[in-house]
């Protein structure tokens, strides 16, 4: 019982980013096989444990899955223009990832990493 009030309370600490590959949806020009996001989601498959918790937290505001998983998450990756000096962005309430169409997978890797890793959310961590 104390288990599954901490998931209630907490999230599923478990992360499984296949599942969450799999259930995101694509907005404003991204699909599953555009480059920009096929290049997204071998870094993330390629993240450490804390990294991958980081793109959790810098997009959902949280580090952990909900209850029943990623794959029960409505995360939602969308092209935000084209190649830029912008770092990612996020809608936190909305699962809303916002990725600038880069044009190598090396910056998009820099510039997804500089973002998760600077990213202070409320303070609620």
């Amino acid at each position: 019982m104390p288990e599954e009030l901490e998931l209630l309370v907490c999230g599923d600490p478990t992360l499984d980013f296949d599942a969450l590959e799999e259930g995101t949806y694509y907005d404003n020009g991204f699909t599953a096989e555009h480059p920009t996001v096929k290049a997204f989601w071998e870094i993330v498959h390629s993240f450490t444990l804390e990294q991958k918790k980081r793109l959790l937290f810098f997009t959902t505001g949280s580090d952990r899955a909900p209850i029943g998983g990623l794959s029960k998450l409505k995360l939602i990756v969308a092209r935000n223009g084209p190649d830029s000096d912008r770092l990612p962005t996020s809608h936190t309430c909305f699962n809303h990832l916002l990725l600038p169409e880069y044009s190598t997978k090396e910056k998009l890797r820099d510039y997804l990493l500089k973002a998760i890793s600077n990213a202070e959310g409320f303070g609620l961590r």
